[in-house]
């Protein structure tokens, strides 16, 4: 059995201090109750095998993750903050991975290092708002090629400005505003 810590001990003005010194940092708050539902709510977990996270900050959403997952489904998570990088190293649980690398590793690392081609769903919470506009393409583009046919890739936003690049990559894109966030987001979803 695993043994998984339920709330992270980063408080709030450590989680504000990294959004201030880290520009990879895209959010002043973990995210929502509200927010993190949503997100859930579109992953079909009997059906799991592999999920990637990218940018999970304090591991909100990776927790609630590994509680609805399958015993043998994996979970590897993406993280640049060291901060948060050793903050996720408190979860206790063999289905996560978590890899100290950028999002636009993600392909690479998960083939030569796991062995993993294919993905079921790739959770992104990175701020594509910050990122240079190329590096936005090859993020998009590399998920694409991981997540395997019929894979999802889901992202929440504060800016609208990805969906445009979801759109082009994948066969389907739409888009939920969630109001009951402050600030208000973007649920973004491509679908292979």
């Amino acid at each position: 059995m695993w043994k998984r810590i339920t709330k992270s001990s980063m408080g709030p003005k450590l989680f504000i201090n990294e959004f201030i010194n880290d520009k990879n940092v895209g959010a002043v708050a973990p995210t929502s109750n509200h927010l993190t539902q949503k997100i859930i709510t579109k992953i079909n977990f009997e059906n799991v095998s592999t999920i990637v996270e990218y940018g999970p900050g304090n591991g909100v959403i990776t927790r609630i993750l590994l509680d609805k997952m399958k015993p043998d489904a994996m979970l590897y998570v993406f993280e640049t903050n060291n901060i948060f990088f050793n903050n996720l190293s408190e979860i206790k649980d063999k289905r996560l991975v978590i890899i100290n690398d950028d999002a636009e590793n993600a392909k690479n690392i998960l083939k030569n290092s796991y062995q993993i081609e294919k993905v079921d769903y790739i959770i992104s919470t990175i701020p594509f708002t910050f990122i240079e506009k190329r590096k936005r393409k090859r993020i998009i583009y590399k998920s694409f090629v991981l997540l395997n046919e019929k894979g999802m890739f889901i992202t929440y936003q504060y800016s609208w400005l990805i969906f445009n690049l979801i759109k082009k990559q994948f066969k389907k894109a739409q888009w939920k505003l969630v109001l009951l966030n402050l600030p208000p987001v973007f649920i973004i979803e491509g679908i292979k």
